[in-house]
């Protein structure tokens, strides 16, 4: 298939999970979205920098279906249930078995709960495999708030932490016995993930008709709205499924000739000069590396100002020998901006890199910020909901904090001598 091909299909743009066939009619790859069009269609746009495994999969897809889900949630459970099914060979090829992960309830234990696992004991009840663990966690996150599970696994004297703040129902130190808590909490919570939501919704009707208790009525109508309303609202996308739409954007708005697996970013701290330092944070994959972060104290301070200082952080930063970037972020406006590609051009490397900067006067997080091109004079102004928007923004703004933590260090220090 091409993008004319898969332009002409009438791929919906609510969550779900989609499956690519091969000329046999066999599902090869099997994948969830919070937007079906938009992830299915990114596959095949120019910026797309496909592994060796995913090139040879775009290669066999000759067919394409997806199914719709209500939530985010539900479309990790349709791929989860879908994958383990139908066992596709790209699904194995692109994550190695040893990177599923499991979600266990513990039934085995005084108090069941919920654990994320990679292996499968011979207890407990399983579901599963997932692909990404960062979705599994905001949906343990979702469920909390609609079915209060403990993962103290025994009984103690006092209740958990999480009793405390509304997030368990006591049943760690004996508040409600263990029957009550399997019927109320765990049984719900196996029967969501069994994919069979609609059914707790109407045992909640049922109850609500037949209960007399107004008080009690008021309760469970309440309780019933909360899970409507967290399982629709929660985002749960995986951090691969949200790279692919963020860094594929960034790279179509920058024209860059790959999507940008590495990009750095850059920021100055100081006070009149004063412990003055820099940083330099890298987003692998679009999310942080703090492995990969690197900070700066300012050798020589005379008129340097701001952007001079800047370019002696990045001058230093290519004289050791770190993984390239494929992308530059600096704090700032066009002197920023010139400062990083002074370096570059002298270095004579070709790395894109770009600057970003709030509006004149503005601070606050709403404020419209600025982007800054070689070479243009005017900036471009993203809305806040663009993808490429949100990633820029993070990269900037964790440069600015690592840079500030390092500055206060540094003050610290001095006045404690």
């Amino acid at each position: 298939m091409n993008l004319d091909n898969v332009k002409k299909l009438k791929i919906p743009t609510k969550p779900g999970s989609y499956q690519f066939y091969d000329k046999k009619g066999k599902i090869i790859y099997i994948g969830k979205a919070a937007n079906l069009k938009s992830r299915v269609l990114s596959y095949w746009q120019k910026s797309a920098n496909h592994s060796p495994a995913k090139y040879s999969m775009m290669k066999q897809i000759e067919k394409i279906k997806w199914i719709e889900t209500d939530t985010e949630i539900e479309a990790l459970l349709l791929e989860a249930n879908l994958i383990k099914k139908y066992k596709p060979p790209f699904n194995i090829t692109m994550r190695d078995d040893k990177r599923y992960i499991y979600l266990k309830i513990s039934l085995e234990d005084e108090v069941p709960g919920l654990f994320i696992t990679r292996k499968i004991d011979r207890s407990g009840k399983y579901f599963g495999p997932f692909t990404s663990a960062y979705a599994v966690k905001e949906t343990l996150k979702a469920i909390r708030k609609i079915w209060p599970y403990c993962n103290e696994r025994k009984t103690k004297n006092k209740p958990c932490f999480y009793y405390q703040i509304g997030k368990c129902t006591g049943v760690c130190a004996n508040i409600i016995s263990r029957k009550e808590y399997l019927d109320k909490v765990i049984k719900s919570i196996i029967m969501f993930f069994e994919g069979k939501k609609n059914k707790l919704i109407k045992n909640y009707d049922l109850i609500i008709k037949k209960e007399k208790d107004e008080d009690i009525k008021n309760k469970l109508k309440y309780e019933l709205a909360n899970m409507k309303h967290v399982l629709e609202h929660t985002n749960v996308i995986g951090l691969m499924d949200k790279y692919a739409s963020d860094v594929v954007e960034i790279a179509k708005i920058l024209g860059l000739s790959k999507v940008p697996l590495r990009i750095e970013g850059y920021d100055i701290s100081n006070i009149f000069g004063r412990e003055a330092v820099g940083s330099m944070v890298v987003f692998s994959e679009g999310e942080p590396d703090k492995n990969e972060y690197r900070k700066f104290k300012i050798k020589i301070l005379e008129e340097k100002g701001d952007v001079g200082m800047l370019k002696e952080v990045i001058e230093r930063r290519f004289k050791n020998e770190w993984a390239m970037p494929d992308l530059i972020i600096v704090d700032g406006g066009k002197g920023q901006l010139n400062a990083a590609l002074s370096v570059l051009k002298k270095i004579k490397f070709d790395i894109p890199a770009i600057s970003v900067s709030k509006g004149e006067g503005l601070r606050s997080s709403i404020a419209p910020d600025k982007i800054f091109f070689p070479g243009e004079k005017n900036p471009l102004i993203l809305p806040l909901s663009s993808p490429a928007m949100h990633l820029i923004k993070r990269v900037r703004d964790e440069a600015h904090r690592f840079a500030i933590k390092y500055h206060r260090e540094l003050r610290r220090k001095n006045f404690t001598r």
